[in-house]
């Protein structure tokens, strides 16, 4: 009988065991479960998304919390409202939205969109929500996928802070391309830009501070009606390459390849610009230190208000006046201009610079049109102390100063020469030796064109 109660205890603690066991075992499917789903509570696509609505028989899908959203597949509009960042992965997904930005940020602490895969979105937006992607907060997007773009508006816009750190953008839009109001700024990327207003650009011009854009890389392919690469008040390009055409009338719109309104500045990168209007221009001064860069262009090459200062590069210019500033200086680089009009202008188109163009260094080579033309033309003063400049001109030089030549050497229509000879249509000026004054007024009251 004890053996008996003793095969009963023993089958009571197996039981007892299992027992155990098997609650142990719910409780832990029950803690992955829950971590499951907090989980998925910050990581959702929009066709799980449950707070939409179909209105109009239009489709949205809002996100009201911070967190990462996987976006894949076919998708309606997204609007973003929240105090929170949100970062949304695009991948393989096309959103098409018809009456609106298909995604519209309407708050959010800010939006950070990365690419993977091919990725698609159609906008038919409004005038008051002017994008296919619409930030009224600070706009990141990166990642090594791909992006196509169209809108009936603009394409890519913030109003406040727009950055590009990665990613192939193809954007077709009948008004601006890319636009951030306090600024642009992009590291890389590859950008296929075909607009009808602007490229890319930057629109705050309350703020000096802000306006501005600045690119550090890339590849950039733009088509635009209007200016290709417009700041409202700084434009810095460091490295890339840049294939830019502007096909606006120039007499109505600006059209320009490179625009800013304080100061353009270029570090290096490879430029090919055809355009309608100025090639570069700024309203301010403009600084190039290096790069390989090719301008065609109905109107001025490179056009500063103010100054204009070339350190070093590679130029080749055509264009009816090929460089035109104020200020007009010199000191290094390969530059090759053929010009219709002037091949350098100095003319009083700002008040913080004396006219003059100052050549310290460099091997210009100027080919000038027949007609009133000249090679190197000052409303003030010339001064060579360095480099090489070769002009083949019925008219080399034009000035209504002084010239000095200090150094450097001359050649005009083929012979060497250690004047800067003033002349009109080929005929002699008055005594061009060092420190003589120009008898010429042809271009007193000229200015720059």
């Amino acid at each position: 009988m004890n053996e008996t109660k003793k095969t009963i205890d023993k089958k009571k603690l197996v039981f007892y065991i299992i027992g155990i066991i098997i609650l142990i075992f719910m409780v832990i499917c029950f803690m992955i479960a829950f971590k499951n789903y907090n989980s998925n509570s910050s990581s959702k696509t929009t066709n799980s998304n449950t707070n939409s609505e179909n209105s109009n028989n239009i489709s949205r899908s809002t996100i009201t919390k911070g967190g990462n959203y996987n976006i894949t597949g076919d998708n309606s509009c997204i609007v973003i409202n929240t105090t929170d960042s949100v970062e949304l992965s695009l991948n393989n997904a096309t959103i098409t939205c018809e009456n609106g930005p298909a995604i519209n940020v309407e708050s959010a602490g800010k939006l950070s969109i990365t690419l993977t895969g091919e990725n698609k979105i159609v906008a038919t937006t409004t005038e008051e929500l002017d994008a296919a992607i619409y930030s009224k907060d600070d706009l990141i997007l990166s990642g090594t996928g791909s992006l196509s773009l169209t809108s009936n508006y603009d394409g890519i816009v913030s109003k406040d802070d727009l950055v590009i750190n990665g990613g192939t953008y193809t954007i077709n839009s009948e008004d601006d391309g890319i636009k951030g109001r306090d600024s642009v700024q992009i590291t890389d990327g590859t950008f296929n830009i075909t607009t009808g207003g602007d490229g890319i650009k930057s629109t705050n011009d309350e703020d000096k501070e802000k306006g501005y854009i600045t690119i550090s890389g890339g590849t950039y392919i733009i088509n635009s009606i209007n200016d290709g690469i417009q700041a409202e008040t700084n434009l810095t390009i460091k490295k890339g390459t840049f294939t830019i055409k502007t096909t606006g009338n120039a007499d109505n719109d600006s059209a320009k390849g490179l625009k800013a309104v304080t100061l353009v500045t270029i570090e290096a990168g490879t430029y090919n610009i055809n355009t309608t209007d100025d090639g570069i221009h700024s309203d301010g001064n403009i600084t190039i230190n290096k790069g390989e860069i090719t301008i065609n262009s109905k109107d001025d090459s490179i056009h500063a208000d103010g100054m204009v200062e070339i350190n070093d590069g590679t130029f080749n210019i055509t264009a009816a006046e090929g460089i035109e500033g104020t200020y007009v200086k010199i000191n290094g680089g390969k530059i090759n201009i053929s010009a219709t009009d002037d091949g350098i202008n100095a003319g009083n188109k700002s008040n913080a610079y004396s006219v003059k163009v100052e050549i310290n260094g460099g091997n210009i080579t100027i080919k000038m049109g027949q007609g009133d033309t000249d090679g190197i033309d000052s409303n003030g003063d010339i001064y060579i102390n360095g480099g090489t400049i070769d002009i083949t001109a019925q008219s080399p030089f034009d000035y209504d100063g002084t010239a000095k030549y200090t150094g450097g050497t001359i050649i005009v229509n083929g012979t060497t020469t250690n004047q800067i000879t003033n002349q009109i249509m080929g005929g002699p000026g008055g005594n061009m030796n060092e420190g003589g004054q120009s008898s010429s007024n042809r271009s007193q009251n000229r200015g720059m064109r």
